[in-house]
């Protein structure tokens, strides 16, 4: 099915449940769309500004001339350059809405990563599902609530902006999601001099969480293995492993990165590098796998006399 754009701009979310190929295409799309959301933006923001500079101009000429030497003249600078800068402010506004278009890079940049690395081991015709969010933080839905730390007043957001499940060619359920977190805190107090300041500041992360969904039959024994699951966990500097869940179909963790991370075919921080830990998560937990898969073949061996 076509990627309905329209749609897009106004739901600023992205669902679909596709081989990857076709979600790739459309990730293109949304890379192509932003890219021209941001040149029509620049666009109109320039009109704006030389339109607003001629009206500034014409209103300071209007009010440099002798009045009373030629006051058609005079009237008509005045009113032409409060009328261009009115046709400023509509051509502003024009900018702003295309700007509320303008995407965060990485939020497409991120997925299209992963399926690049991850397509080899997905089958052609397997249908993989996406989901992605693009409105901002701290948009109204994604607000959790109000409370205090200390003598802060804080306001909680809870993004769960990204979901990506598939099927492996192993017959391995994969589930990647990125969820980011803010805490805005906001502080009023009174100065000296008797005036009231009001400061702001704001607490952050990113949650990654990794997933992987097998057959116990083909892997007995795997609730057991929670101390070499914690072992096999390894993750770039200052990614912090948050939780790891074991049991006898599946294996989870879930680690906490700052909200600086970057999506990118090269980045310069290892901690920073979202894809990169994504596929570090991805092969702790297959190594945990593959040591249970070990220990299976072992058995008949043990059994034997």
């Amino acid at each position: 099915m076509a990627f309905d754009i329209d749609r897009f701009r106004t739901e600023k979310r992205y669902s679909n449940t596709a081989p990857v190929s076709e979600l790739m295409e459309d990730l293109g799309v949304l890379a192509r769309f932003d890219v021209e959301m941001d040149v029509v933006k620049r666009r109109w923001q320039r009109r704006a500004f030389i339109v607003g500079g001629v009206g500034a101009g014409l209103f300071v000429l209007s009010n440099v001339l002798d009045s009373e030497l030629n006051p058609t003249l005079t009237s008509g600078l005045l009113f032409g350059g409060i009328g261009l800068l009115i046709v400023m402010v509509v051509l502003l506004f024009k900018a702003f809405r295309f700007g509320r278009n303008d995407l965060e890079d990485r939020r497409y940049q991120l997925p299209t990563l992963l399926l690049r690395r991850l397509g080899r081991d997905i089958a052609p015709e397997e249908p993989v599902s996406l989901e992605l969010d693009f409105h901002a933080i701290d948009h109204k839905a994604k607000w959790k609530g109000k409370g205090m730390a200390g003598t802060w007043k804080t306001n909680e957001f809870e993004d769960p902006w990204l979901s990506l499940q598939a099927r492996l060619r192993d017959g391995t359920h994969l589930r990647l999601a990125m969820t980011e977190w803010l805490q805005k805190r906001s502080r009023t107090r009174r100065s000296p001099g008797g005036k009231y300041k009001t400061k702001h500041k704001q607490k952050s992360g990113t949650y990654l969480q990794a997933q992987l969904r097998v057959k116990p039959e083909r892997h007995p024994g795997l609730a057991r293995l929670q101390s070499a699951a914690r072992s096999a966990v390894k993750l770039p500097p200052t990614v912090a492993l948050t939780k790891l869940e074991v049991s006898d179909d599946r294996l989870g963790l879930r680690a906490r990165m700052d909200s600086d991370w970057e999506a990118a075919e090269y980045v310069q921080l290892p901690s920073r590098d979202a894809t990169r830990t994504c596929l570090m998560m991805l092969l702790s937990l297959y190594q945990v796998l593959n040591f249970s898969t070990s220990q299976r073949k072992q058995l008949p061996a043990r059994a034997s006399p």
